[in-house]
């Protein structure tokens, strides 16, 4: 996708005139605009980093395109553009009608069948070569049509061959560091996450086992 121009009072006009989403100490990170698409703003965190050769932004582009290949719901990208006399890019997108597992936690919605499929969901990611390395619930989201998406894509690599037994460990490992997640869903409701993704992924009994041991190694709902 070609990269489009915009200067800094472009940006501060489209972020005074939408509400702000998320930001931190460096300033405004997501803005929701009034035509109800998102502006994503990317800022390198130092001057040495693979980010000034292909950026943040490009790969969530990208990431969104092939996402959508694979039919695995995403953002719709509207625009990529460089930032005037900075090395800031940003991105505007169409967001996912829905709501992240996250905000759905305690709620009637987060029950087993709901985690059932979440398990399954995340074992075709696995199927499909994708290591999602910013998995948590806060970016799967629960779209408005009963699938699962996701987004702050960013931070992804896809391969060509279904992911190894350790990286998908990993990404297991990733999922469960959030504590307050965890205790939130029970050891029930995660079993049937578990069973989701085992019923759904072909895999021998020890890439099971180790799975099985990253986890409970990491939380105590077990």
């Amino acid at each position: 996708m070609k990269s489009q121009f915009m200067t800094q009072t472009e940006l501060a006009c489209l972020q005074v005139s939408g509400k702000t989403l998320e930001q931190d100490e460096r300033g405004i990170k997501v803005t929701l605009l009034p035509d109800g698409n998102m502006l994503k703003v990317f800022r390198l965190r130092g001057w040495f980093s693979s980010s000034l050769i292909y950026s943040n932004a490009r790969s969530f582009c990208r990431n969104a395109v092939r996402l959508q290949k694979r039919n695995i719901s995403t953002v719709e990208i509207v625009s990529l553009h460089h930032i005037e006399s900075s090395n800031f890019k940003a991105v505007v997108y169409v967001p996912i009608a829905g709501e992240s597992v996250r905000n759905l936690l305690g709620q009637a919605l987060a029950n087993d069948k709901m985690f059932d499929n979440l398990g399954i969901f995340i074992a075709k990611l696995h199927q499909h070569g994708i290591h999602f390395r910013s998995l948590h619930l806060g970016n799967i989201i629960l779209c408005n049509d009963g699938s699962l998406g996701l987004i702050d894509i960013a931070d992804m690599r896809i391969y060509p061959w279904p992911l190894f037994c350790n990286t998908r460990a990993r990404n297991f490992k990733h999922l469960c560091r959030y504590e307050a997640d965890m205790q939130l869903i029970g050891k029930e409701i995660w079993q049937a996450l578990l069973r989701g993704y085992f019923n759904y992924s072909p895999m021998a009994a020890t890439c099971q086992a180790k799975i099985n041991r990253t986890i409970t190694g990491i939380t105590h709902i077990f």
